[in-house]
């Protein structure tokens, strides 16, 4: 009754979101129930059982069936593919990755010479790799979870002092007049419409975007003019650590300190969300040595209707080129600040940092890419990362996903964390003195 009902809806395809045209073929998966077009999905005619017994699959699902244990019993396929409790084989079985192939339209061939190939992509399916979605759906989320309490903050939170000034606002610590727990309360004067745009946009993207990386997000209130925004309270930025003058952070450290940003990156572009100000100024670190990105005022969220983006923002040293130019960019410009974080760790200052900003725009989009000063005085592997990061071409640069497998990252030891929060913990008495 489903297919039956799409002809006459304005339905799309549940992996590829190509729109289901009145006479175009559609499958609904016998697992997951959802509808697809004929390339997303997979028709199985049992051979003892003739066409009016075909089973209908997306490619994930027939993946699943194929690749993984076999069930115990007929009650047991229903369980396991009600709950998704799917178990990877360690090895799995030749003839079920041929049959899924096969079934996909790979030359017989190809899947001799290239199996471990198909084995990955059928890997990378399983896994999952996040549709972009509609601007209807982000839309409707947001609506959902963005609220503004229109109170007097006040009458909730008592000033402790001012921790910082921005650009939009003024942060300070708070202290929570119930629970006595301290917070960071970010306020920002409402000027005009489309700066609050911004603001809720900020507020949005840090909803959507709470993982273990980013700064945690409580409330808001709109009050007498203001916005004021209630986050998780940090010690400090990675730009006063690296600006300090207290000896040079240990390369391990700076693994540890990279790494934890670039997770917080792999969680964003998973959601297909650009932070688009990257910068050492927007790396916090908590007491106890956590990393976590913050500031989203620039955050954008790609969708279906906008995969890419043309909108020119940012902080000058540490936009990527293809940003800087107004062409089309997605989440690679992330990668290239980052790589900018990382000189700036290892130099304590980005490049043309001293340049007016027009004149380090230029430099960003016509001169080569940037490098280490001193690379003799590093590791090969931190010098492969910052070149990686810092590569031109967008294409050509490597995503969160693929630089969280580089030797360099892959290089922080197990107990990186508790040995940055020494670290930490000790430059901050000796600041604090």
């Amino acid at each position: 009754m489903d297919i039956v009902a799409s002809l006459f809806k304005n339905i799309r395809c549940s992996n590829c979101n190509e729109q289901l045209k009145l006479v175009a073929k559609r499958r609904k998966c016998k697992i997951c129930k959802f509808i697809f077009c004929a390339k997303c999905s997979i028709k199985e005619v049992p051979a003892h059982l003739g066409f009016m017994y075909a089973r209908r699959y997306c490619y994930r699902c027939y993946i699943n069936i194929k690749l993984m244990k076999e069930p115990d019993s007929h009650n047991s396929i229903h369980e396991e593919e009600e709950n998704n409790s799917y178990e990877i084989l360690g090895d799995k079985p030749e003839d079920g990755v041929k049959v899924i192939a096969e079934a996909a339209g790979f030359p017989t061939e190809e899947i001799e010479n290239n199996r471990q190939s198909i084995i990955e992509a059928m890997d990378a399916l399983v896994k999952g790799v996040k549709p972009l979605p509609s601007r209807r759906s982000v839309d409707r989320v947001l609506n959902q979870r963005v609220q503004l309490i229109e109170d007097d903050p006040n009458n909730h939170y008592k000033t402790i002092r001012k921790i910082g000034e921005g650009g939009s606002g003024s942060i300070f610590l708070v202290e929570h007049l119930e629970t006595h727990g301290n917070f960071a309360m970010k306020r920002i004067r409402i000027k005009n419409p489309k700066q609050k745009n911004q603001i809720l946009n900020e507020i949005n993207c840090t909803i959507l975007s709470q993982n273990p990386n980013v700064v945690t997000y409580y409330e808001s209130y709109l009050f007498d003019e203001f916005i004021w925004i209630i986050v998780e309270v940090m010690k400090t930025s990675l730009t006063e650590l690296v600006m300090d003058r207290w000896g040079m952070i240990p390369e391990h450290l700076m693994a540890y300190i990279l790494k934890e940003a670039l997770t917080g990156l792999v969680n964003l572009h998973h959601e297909h969300r650009i932070h688009r100000d990257i910068k050492s100024d927007n790396i916090l670190i908590s007491w106890d040595g956590k990393i976590k990105l913050s500031d989203f005022g620039y955050a954008a969220q790609l969708t279906t209707e906008e995969d890419k983006r043309t909108t020119v923002v940012g902080t000058p040293c540490w936009m990527a080129p293809e940003l800087i130019i107004g062409s089309k960019y997605d989440t690679k410009v992330d990668i290239w600040s980052l790589g900018i974080v990382a000189l700036e760790v290892a130099e304590r200052d980005p490049p043309f940092l001293k340049e007016n900003p027009l004149r380090a725009l230029y430099m960003i989009s016509n001169a080569p890419s940037p490098a280490l000063k001193k690379p003799e005085e590093w590791s090969d592997e931190y010098v492969d990362f910052v070149s990686l990061c810092l590569i031109k071409d967008p294409d050509r640069r490597p995503s969160s996903d693929e630089l969280m497998t580089h030797p360099f990252i892959q290089s922080a030891p197990n107990d990186a964390g508790s040995l940055f929060c020494e670290y930490f913990q000790e430059w901050a008495m000796k600041r604090k003195k």
